[in-house]
């Protein structure tokens, strides 16, 4: 289904994020800080007696460069992306991109939100719980249909945590599968 093409009932809310922003934010920036550095290597000559003052301005500029060009690839490999969910009578509709899927209800047990949890204190075995909207497939191959939508590594668990970025987005789908399906909210 991963070539199903977005198409909601018309109509209906959209709940969205966007992914990557930091990761974005931050090649760009070590492209911009050391690029400068690296164009400019004697900005800030080094004092006659540190190591600093043995290397010379094209080596500087050589390993400044590198490190932005390290930037500038992490910033494009991570430009931020909007994804969008939709709630239909069909089942939960996702597109990011050019990629789309539908997880039908007929796919689905139950459905629950997951907000985030720190680890409990002094418990070894706690572990830190993610904003997720948590599915529960009536199959195992559900994974492997919605490969584009979720990662998951092959578990006992029958449950398929769809990780979102935040609480909002996390209740709002909620509310949203409470409108159309209640009967599978958990």
């Amino acid at each position: 289904m991963s070539e199903q093409t977005w198409s909601p009932d018309p109509g209906t809310p959209v709940v969205e994020y966007r992914s990557g922003r930091s990761m974005f934010v931050g090649g760009l920036a070590m492209f911009v800080f050391f690029g400068l550095v690296a164009v400019f290597p004697d900005i800030g000559n080094a004092s006659a007696n540190s190591k600093a003052a043995d290397l010379p301005p094209a080596a500087a500029s050589f390993l400044f460069g590198a490190l932005a060009l390290g930037g500038l690839l992490m910033s494009v490999a991570s430009v931020p992306r909007t994804h969008r969910f939709a709630v239909d009578e069909r089942g939960l509709w996702w597109r990011a991109g050019r990629k789309s899927d539908l997880i039908a209800w007929e796919e689905l047990r139950a459905v629950r939100g997951q907000e985030p949890r720190p680890p409990v204190k002094g418990d070894p075995s706690s572990k830190a719980m993610v904003s997720a909207l948590v599915l529960t497939p009536v199959d195992r191959r559900f994974v492997t249909r919605h490969s584009a939508l979720l990662n998951r590594l092959r578990t006992a668990d029958p449950e398929v945590e769809l990780r979102l970025p935040g609480v909002a987005a996390v209740r709002q789908l909620t509310q949203e599968v409470a409108r159309v399906r209640p009967d599978l909210l958990r």
